[in-house]
C-alpha cells in the first residue's frame, strides 16, 4: 500500500488542520470537529495535547464527511 505523508509545521491541532487542507485542497475554516479513531474503536475529540504524542511513523486513514458546509474529520489508526 501508498500512504501519502503529512508533515506539521506545528504539532497543534492547528497544524494538523493546515496540513489537511494544503494536501487535500480543503479549505481550513470549513473543518469543524477532528476526531481520533483508535484500534478499540474509542472516539476521541481532538487537542493540541494527542498531537503532542503522535509520533512520525503512525498511521491514520482520514474520512472526511460533509455536514451542511463544515467538514468532519475522522483519523482513524490502522
Amino acid at each position: 500500500e501508498v500512504f501519502d505523508a503529512l508533515m506539521l509545521k506545528n504539532p497543534t491541532l492547528k497544524g494538523l488542520v493546515e496540513a489537511i487542507s494544503e494536501k487535500y485542497d480543503l479549505p481550513p475554516d470549513k473543518v469543524g470537529k477532528v476526531y481520533k479513531k483508535c484500534k478499540k474503536g474509542i472516539l476521541v475529540h481532538m487537542d493540541d495535547n494527542i498531537i503532542k504524542h503522535y509520533s512520525n511513523e503512525d498511521t491514520f486513514q482520514i474520512t472526511m464527511e460533509d455536514l451542511g458546509g463544515m467538514y468532519k474529520l475522522t483519523l482513524t489508526e490502522i
